[in-house]
């Protein structure tokens, strides 16, 4: 399992967007970039610095993802809160393989502003100027004729952007066409070349960057929280279990992670367990699905894809009591199980050893109804306990990061909306 990763991290997220809201369809790309355009022949920066800068570009409204945060989005109000920036500078300072860039993130509306207890060092503070602009140019040429750009640019110089930037964006835009690459599409394809060719990672950069973009969805809602991280959890247990090789490992451990990427589609203002149960409905639907598909397709190793398209047939057999017309692999097949079983794990049902028969119950029977081999199951039968277990304290951890992420977001929020009342 040496060479190249079996992710291409930067399409997956790019794809993803794509599926996005379409008020914020392909924003970030877009930013990322212009950004990379503009980076391109500069020797300010390293290129391990130029590749964290597109990194940052590409996912600097990662916290944008909560519904109320969308309407904002595009506004030009330098007063407007943005909200998504507190969320996506927790999201990058938890989980991401740059927590030491999570200010940039936090300061890229309001550059000059220090009013959080978060120092912001000049060197980081003109990177969230750069992205800053990157980001108006894109929103402008939104919501704008084009033809005006320069206008807007002019008329900010000095005030919200520096001349200097500005002056670095109009070279770089006559040398390399960018404003007319975006518009003809093509800078779609030169990203996903500077991914495959110039962008590399390792593997605990991969995952953290992976875990980064999964909790900027999950973690929209108290109920959706840890939908898929019990069920990586509980993939892993019980590939360990089953004693499978590293390869095999790895490949469950991402098809878990990459399952259900689809939900980006899907709205998430739940309120309670009849909304998450009807989020599940819509989750494993066929559009749903087919929104995963598409994602991954060309991202994701062909293992990986087989893994996850496999899971999802098996899970449709489970669901309609239907025997499948194929042998799942058994990847395919700890994938599938655990998604099974995390639908019954949340925090509001407080499952305990209580719960452990009933699951276990409803598992026999969904193999015996589909009349499967049950040699996966009957292993798991003798250790049910042990993975229940030690899926939910790894969980246990993963919830009390999202309550005091939370915490801190609303208490952030709170000092920037004192800050843009006073000021």
């Amino acid at each position: 399992m040496n060479g190249p990763p079996l992710i291409n991290i930067v399409d997956v997220i790019c794809h993803s967007f794509r599926h996005q809201d379409p008020r914020l369809s392909n924003h970030g790309e877009r930013v990322a970039y212009i950004l990379m355009k503009m980076l391109e022949d500069t020797k300010r920066y390293t290129q391990q610095e130029k590749q964290n800068i597109f990194m940052l570009g590409l996912l600097h409204d990662i916290g944008a993802y909560k519904e109320k945060e969308l309407d904002s989005m595009l506004s030009f109000d330098i007063n407007n809160p943005m909200e998504h920036s507190v969320f996506g500078y927790l999201l990058f300072k938890t989980f991401s393989p740059l927590p030491e860039y999570a200010d940039v993130i936090l300061y890229h509306h309001h550059c000059n502003a220090q009013y959080y207890p978060v120092p912001i060092s000049n060197y980081h503070r003109d990177i969230a100027k750069l992205i800053y602009l990157a980001d108006r140019i894109d929103v402008f040429c939104v919501l704008n004729d084009a033809q005006q750009l320069d206008s807007f640019l002019e008329n900010c110089s000095g005030t919200l952007f520096f001349p200097a930037d500005i002056r670095w964006f109009h070279n770089s835009d006559e040398k390399h066409h960018i404003m007319e690459h975006i518009h003809s599409m093509e800078y779609q394809q030169e990203i996903s070349d500077y991914a495959r060719h110039h962008f590399t990672t390792t593997d605990t950069q991969l995952h953290n960057y992976l875990t980064t973009f999964i909790f900027s969805v999950d973690f929209r809602n108290e109920y959706t929280a840890l939908h898929t991280n019990y069920a990586v959890q509980l993939s892993e247990q019980i590939a360990n279990i089953l004693r499978l090789p590293e390869e095999s490992r790895k490949i469950i451990q991402l098809a878990a992670m990459l399952h259900n990427i689809g939900k980006i589609s899907l709205p998430s203002a739940l309120s309670n367990m009849k909304d998450y149960h009807q989020y599940l409905s819509e989750l494993y639907c066929c559009s749903t699905m087919d929104t995963t598909r598409d994602i991954l397709s060309g991202s994701v190793e062909s293992e990986i894809l087989n893994t996850i398209n496999d899971s999802l047939l098996l899970l449709e057999c489970w669901a309609n009591n239907r025997p499948p017309d194929f042998e799942p692999p058994v990847e395919a097949e700890t994938v599938a199980l655990s998604y099974l079983m995390s639908d019954s794990m949340t925090p509001e049902l407080n499952f305990t050893l209580y719960h452990y028969p009933k699951l276990l119950s409803t598992l026999q029977e969904k193999y015996r109804s589909c009349k499967m081999d049950d040699k996966l199951l009957r292993v798991l039968e003798k250790h049910f306990d042990q993975v229940i277990l030690k899926t939910q304290n790894c969980c246990a951890n993963i919830y009390n990061t999202f309550h005091r992420m939370m915490d801190e977001d609303h208490s952030l929020n709170m000092i920037l909306m004192h800050y843009n009342k006073k000021y």
